[in-house]
């Protein structure tokens, strides 16, 4: 028999939470328990979350791997693991990308669909949305709880806002 694993969930056991700020109009959708891509078993020793970010706003914010915390109920920050994506305008070729904040993140090996599947990084214009993977440590094997916080900015690092969005580690079958 296989052992129970844990997956991240909502406070009502669901698996999307969505947040809209207001005053920017940055509006996230994170889906957990989603990926279906190569290598089918990433999940198991991943935390892979979709994310869908549009900026409904006026102004460009920043998407960028050092800008997204999750930290458990214990402390533990859980290292997002960079696929190392970027996307930029047509007109504005990019080959780097701002890191955000902080660096305190990991690469992943970007072997079959991972790559391809993440949340790319650079700046999302007004009126624009972005979709992709999120890649963390997981959570499960030693925490109950953990809160994943989004701190958004503009390209010249001015805070936007800080999104936050609380999981439990939900048992499951697997």
């Amino acid at each position: 028999a296989c052992s129970p694993r844990g997956e991240l969930v909502a406070a009502d056991g669901s698996r999307r939470q969505t947040a809209v700020d207001p005053n920017s109009r940055i509006s996230v959708v994170l889906t957990t328990g989603a990926w279906e891509g190569d290598p089918y078993y990433l999940n198991e020793d991943t935390e892979v979350i979709h994310a869908v970010v549009a900026n409904l706003g006026s102004e460009p914010i920043r998407l960028a791997p050092g800008d997204i915390d999750l930290i458990d109920e214990r402390g533990f920050r859980h290292e997002l693991l960079d696929a190392g994506g970027t996307f930029a305008l047509a007109n504005q070729p990019q080959r780097t990308y701002d890191v955000g904040r902080g660096d305190d993140f990991s690469q992943i090996a970007a072997y079959g669909d991972i790559a391809s599947s993440a949340l790319p990084w650079g700046v999302l214009q007004p009126g624009t949305s972005m979709r992709g993977y999120l890649y963390f440590k997981r959570v499960d094997n030693n925490a109950n709880a953990a809160r994943l916080t989004w701190h958004f900015a503009r390209p010249n690092n001015q805070p936007v806002v800080d999104m936050r969005f609380d999981f439990y580690v939900a048992n499951v079958e697997g």
